[in-house]
């Protein structure tokens, strides 16, 4: 889980939010009018700072502003590509005050969009998006966020204690507009970053709520008779193959046959062995949304099955169009140097070699590393999870076929087609259209092999039978517990 985002989400609130349904529903905003150019909030005159100070339009301009600044040089920014003069913003061509995002007074405020973007209310639910007081930023500077004295909430909960690396504590915010209808008082976070043995210990010692397991402490939970739930973390795991002209890889037949060569029950049922976890045939998380309908049970995949045969026939076609006549091929393919991800390499390590002679490389490298080489597209296969960082199928959509994005992304296929299919997306906004737009992508995904989804991981955990309300938030992977009750 992403302790940052979980940490986040009880401290601050955006425009709009989830409630404990997960449905999407007003944060700070009451209302909004949704058009093909812009969209309008009226903010809820409750809305405050735990100081006491309204949380007003200005707060969110002076927020977004910054986030688009190249001086700020946010990692994140790209997601507001959708705001009207956004991406010059951030490339230096504009002043951030042309961002198209303006506070008609207070409590109203204007968002101008450079397209139309059928996602956007969902989008205004991450934390680049919540507001920021100018007032207090100013007074803190770089001190800002990161102690007690410089965080400001205008969330459900504010600080009360952070010991960085060990432990956050949270207490409830009496100036929150709903405050009345968050139960728990206080929540406790004593354990950052302790291994899953240990907090089941501390879960059956009686000493924490909560406790998420792994592969290793599943069974010991079940043995113990303990009532474990499942969730999706977020996180698909894919091969990410290299598009450069450069690497073998590029070519599409030999990605046809090592997709081939890979048995999706196996590795899920017999190398990642966690409850819960799922087979993917789309890059598209099965949790995934368009409205309130789930896009992979309204238009379904295609099934991937291993072909071992035809994998053969497809090498034989790649050994002829790369020119390579009998010498053995060789690839390379970055992990994370973890157990999780160097268990599935050495398992593709054997069936490539098994099947189809083809000698693959493992080359673990620290996080950073990984996605460097990712980006540049300097390993021919690359082992990655897929967060996303909204609701809708759009947010991969825009990753893999903004042309704007692939001066950043060198390995990523960057046909034309895709760029076409991106931008039918991005204008399109009834939804059944929408759906039909989006399942143009998969199957385009899947025929030309540009990536190859593995599977889903899912998460479990025990909870106290006490707790009511529990909510796992998958966009970006954290529980929720502002709808949380404790019984008695």
């Amino acid at each position: 889980m992403s302790y940052t985002a979980e940490v986040m989400i009880h401290l601050q609130e955006g425009l709009m939010r989830y409630n404990g349904r997960r449905q999407l529903t007003g944060g700070v905003a009451a209302e909004w009018q949704v058009s093909n150019k812009e969209i309008r909030f009226n903010l809820r005159p409750n809305a405050k700072w735990q100081n006491g100070t309204p949380v007003t339009a200005h707060d969110f301009v002076f927020a977004w502003r910054k986030l688009v600044s190249p001086d700020t040089a946010s990692p994140s920014a790209t997601l507001a590509s959708p705001i009207k003069n956004a991406v010059s913003i951030s490339r230096g061509y504009k002043s951030s005050d042309q961002l198209g995002i303006t506070a008609i007074s207070d409590h109203e405020l204007l968002i101008e969009l450079e397209h139309p973007c059928a996602w956007c209310l969902k989008l205004f639910t991450n934390s680049i998006f919540y507001p920021i007081n100018q007032e207090h930023f100013l007074l803190h500077g770089y001190d800002y966020g990161t102690s007690l004295s410089g965080h400001l909430s205008n969330g459900a909960y504010q600080l009360a204690t952070w010991e960085r690396g060990k432990k956050i504590r949270l207490k409830k915010n009496p100036n929150y507009w709903r405050a009345d209808e968050v139960k728990v008082a206080r929540l406790h976070f004593d354990y950052i970053g302790t291994d899953a043995k240990t907090l089941l210990n501390l879960y059956r010692a009686g000493e924490i709520a909560i406790a998420n397991l792994n592969r290793d402490t599943i069974p010991e939970a079940l043995e113990a008779g303990l009532s474990m739930r499942t969730y999706p973390t977020g996180h698909l795991f894919n091969l990410q193959f290299s598009h450069l002209a450069t690497r073998l890889s590029a070519n599409q037949s030999l990605r046809q046959a090592i997709s081939l060569v890979i048995d999706k029950e196996e590795l899920v049922n017999r190398v990642v062995a966690s409850p819960g976890t799922r087979i993917a045939d789309s890059m598209f998380h099965d949790w995934l949304t368009i409205g309130n309908t789930k896009f992979l049970a309204a238009r379904p995949p295609k099934k991937h099955k291993p072909n071992i045969e035809a994998a053969k026939k497809y090498l034989a076609q790649a050994r002829r169009e790369l020119g390579l006549s009998s010498e053995r091929i060789k690839l390379t393919l970055t992990i994370n140097d973890s157990g999780l991800y160097r268990r599935i390499a050495e398992y593709l390590q054997q069936r490539l070699l098994t099947h189809l002679d083809i000698e693959l490389a493992i080359d673990p490298q620290i996080t950073q590393m990984m996605v460097k080489k990712w980006r540049d597209g300097t390993s021919d296969i690359v082992l990655l999870t897929w967060p996303v960082d909204v609701d809708d199928p759009m947010d991969q959509i825009s990753f893999l076929g903004n042309p704007d994005f692939r001066p950043a992304f060198k390995g990523l296929y960057a046909g034309d087609e895709m760029a076409e299919l991106f931008y039918l997306n991005r204008d399109t906004i009834e939804e059944v259209a929408r759906l039909d737009a989006i399942k143009k992508v998969d199957d385009f995904f899947s025929d030309k092999v540009t990536v190859f989804p593995l599977f889903e991981s899912y998460g479990a955990a025990i909870l106290s039978p006490k707790i009511r309300g529990y909510v796992w938030q998958p966009v970006r992977g954290y529980a929720d517990y502002r709808y949380v009750k404790v019984k008695k």
